[in-house]
């Protein structure tokens, strides 16, 4: 019922914390990375952070050359197309 709703609520203590809606660590170019990275981390477990910080960027370090080439390739093909329409928004 409505009363107890308005009880439950009553009772319901919320901490909000403030922070950014995104990491100021993370430049926007990066974002490209959660889908990999949770891809990649799916079954995984860990004792200690040490051990998710080690094998995180040794996972980062063993894609960096890979993702470097595919967002260079790209970069020219988005570019091609951009100049064949003359400059003119393409979405994708």
């Amino acid at each position: 019922s409505l009363y107890s709703n308005g009880l439950r609520n009553q009772r319901v203590r919320w901490d909000v914390s403030n922070h950014p809606a995104y990491s100021p660590d993370l430049e926007t170019s990066d974002f490209h990375l959660f889908s990999e990275w949770k891809n990649w981390l799916g079954g995984q477990s860990f004792l200690k952070n040490e051990d998710i910080r080690i094998n995180v960027n040794a996972h980062f370090t063993s894609l960096a050359a890979t993702f470097r080439e595919e967002r260079i390739r790209n970069l020219v093909h988005r570019h091609e197309k951009c100049l064949n329409l003359y400059g003119d928004y393409v979405e994708k």
